[in-house]
């Protein structure tokens, strides 16, 4: 590729595998376009401190079930990812307002299927397979809130006993 071409791509930065910015960055350094290679740098700098939500609670979720406290994960937050206290704070307080909606949406989304299909069979009707796929949506949602509710209460005993 030439020079233009590997400069569009830096320009394109964010549309690329992690693996690809790796060996654009390389061909750039081996063609002394340090400034360009330098960039990528910048701007992977700068995107460290921009994480989903929703990997945030994963990220917790897997530091809690290794048995860190709460005070190591504000702290590997806050080193690995930037994260100050108050934001670690707000992400898990979001975790379990996530988990009470998962639990309600993982209920309804059981309990309505159910009802019309009780409903369908009584009148002798085809049910179909849409309210075993919701059934099946809505149980996965409901182990997803559950265990989101029990990563923050096991969060928030953890800082009781510190």
């Amino acid at each position: 590729m030439s020079i233009e071409e590997l400069t569009k791509l830096v320009a394109e930065i964010k549309t690329l595998r992690p693996e690809a910015i790796l060996f654009l960055q390389q061909e750039l350094i081996s063609r002394e376009e340090t400034q360009k290679a330098l960039n990528i740098t910048n701007y992977l700098l700068s995107i460290k401190y921009h994480i989903s939500e929703s990997v945030l609670f994963d990220y917790i979720t897997k530091l809690k079930k290794k048995g860190f406290s709460e005070t190591e994960i504000d702290k590997d937050l806050e080193e690995k990812h930037g994260i100050d206290k108050n934001y670690s704070q707000l992400i898990k307080s979001n975790l379990n307002s996530k988990g009470k909606e998962n639990i309600i949406i993982g209920l309804a989304m059981i309990i309505i299927p159910l009802v019309f299909g009780i409903i369908l069979i009584s009148l002798n009707a085809f049910i179909g397979i849409f309210p075993l796929l919701l059934i099946g949506i809505g149980i996965w949602r409901l182990n997803k809130g559950l265990l989101q509710r029990k990563v923050n209460n096991k969060i928030k005993t953890t800082s009781h006993t510190i």
